[in-house]
């Protein structure tokens, strides 16, 4: 498996917030009538989205692309 480098890492990690973000929203057009699968898939698409941004922070701190 390739290692990802920091900007693929960064660049994932802000779609998968923005997904989030557009899930809450969505939620709120449909007057919350998916509460429950669009917060989770929400909850979920956060996590991974903080996850890849840590990633990407300690790869730039690093100074490394892998």
């Amino acid at each position: 498996m390739k290692n990802w480098s920091f900007n693929t890492c960064a660049i994932a990690g802000f779609s998968c917030s923005t997904f989030a973000v557009a899930l809450v929203i969505l939620n709120l057009v449909t007057a919350n009538q998916f509460l429950t699968v669009l917060l989770s898939v929400a909850g979920l698409a956060l996590l991974v989205g903080g996850a890849l941004s840590v990633r990407a922070h300690f790869l730039w701190s690093r100074g490394g692309t892998r």
